[in-house]
């Protein structure tokens, strides 16, 4: 069985793992943006924000919020969520 010392790792290094991927991604895709001016690159870069803004948003939770008090935060993050697999779709159908 993991010990909470050892879970704890794992989810502060997951989540900083997934914050940096968000931001380098999102990053990425500005640049590319900024370079074709095609409105589809624009709206991935906003879901990557936006999911770069979640990963800051947990790891905020994971560093100084009590363990089982998150639900609060469970709906934001559920809501961001939605946002950005609608963002992705958007730029599906823009293709």
């Amino acid at each position: 069985m993991v010990d909470n010392v050892s879970l704890s790792l794992i989810y502060n290094l997951t989540f900083a793992f997934l914050t940096i991927l968000a931001l380098a991604l999102s990053v990425i895709s500005i640049l590319a943006y900024r370079r074709s001016r095609k409105g589809k690159l624009l709206i991935v870069s906003i879901a990557f924000i936006l999911f770069f803004v979640k990963g800051l948003w947990l790891t905020y939770s994971l560093f100084n919020i009590p363990r089982g008090s998150w639900d609060p935060f469970l709906i934001p993050v559920a809501v961001l969520d939605c946002l950005i697999l609608i963002l992705l779709y958007i730029s599906l159908l823009k293709g």
